[in-house]
């Protein structure tokens, strides 16, 4: 329940990067002892949404850039995994849900807020589909991790928002095709997408910038 809490506060916003947390504050915030508080702010730690500050002590993390390009590889990897598997698994209702969601999210063009949580949605409805357990618990830290950072979503751009459109549009024909290597490519350039209006907003550049590289590897 603390790590429920502390998550959901995180990843809706209502705790920003900065922000400090401690044993103590969450033992008195959510009426518990701090047995249960210490250990969960140890596994948010773990999975990298908060982080330790050598004066404040422990807070809500930053995402920088390193830590961008890093994120965005696993997202590569997983999201492209778990849309080939839905090509392959996905259901006639499930296929009808994401044709009715990819429809209607044109009404949400003009709604940022919206869209993110219709965003959210539509991907776990994707990793449902993928029938596979360990690939939805994976792909689901990821997107707490992005969720946490949402003052730095791609989506407050309107030209990713219609970007988003068209590669959602393009991953459903594929995954209703049952065309495995087609939703695979289609999930890869969306993260593609992604991450270059991530970096754009991280840079505070417009997302029409070209084409951003990545850093080089350390020696």
């Amino acid at each position: 329940m603390a790590y429920q809490t502390v998550l959901e506060a995180i990843t809706t916003n209502q705790m920003k990067p900065g922000d400090r947390l401690s044993e103590y504050m969450v033992a008195d915030w959510l009426k518990i002892s701090r047995t249960p508080a210490r250990e969960a702010l140890r596994r948010l730690e773990s999975e990298g949404l908060l982080a330790a500050h050598p004066r404040r002590g422990l807070v809500v993390a930053t995402l920088d850039e390193a830590a961008i390009y890093e994120l965005y590889s696993a997202r590569e990897v997983i999201e492209s995994t778990v849309a080939a598997m839905a090509a392959r698994f996905a259901t006639d209702a499930q296929i009808s849900s994401l044709t009715h969601m990819v429809a209607i999210e044109s009404e949400m063009i003009e709604t940022p807020d919206q869209m993110f949580a219709h965003n959210r949605a539509f991907h776990q409805l994707i990793s449902e589909a993928a029938r596979n357990r360990y690939m939805v618990k994976f792909l689901q830290a990821i997107s707490d991790t992005s969720s946490a950072f949402r003052q730095a979503s791609t989506l407050v751009s309107l030209q990713r928002r219609q970007e988003v459109l068209v590669e959602h549009r393009a991953l459903v024909d594929a995954i209703a095709r049952h065309d495995e290597d087609g939703a695979r490519a289609a999930a890869l350039q969306h993260v593609k997408g992604a991450l270059r209006a991530r970096v754009a907003v991280q840079r505070g550049e417009s997302a029409a910038s070209p084409a951003v590289t990545r850093p080089p590897r350390p020696a």
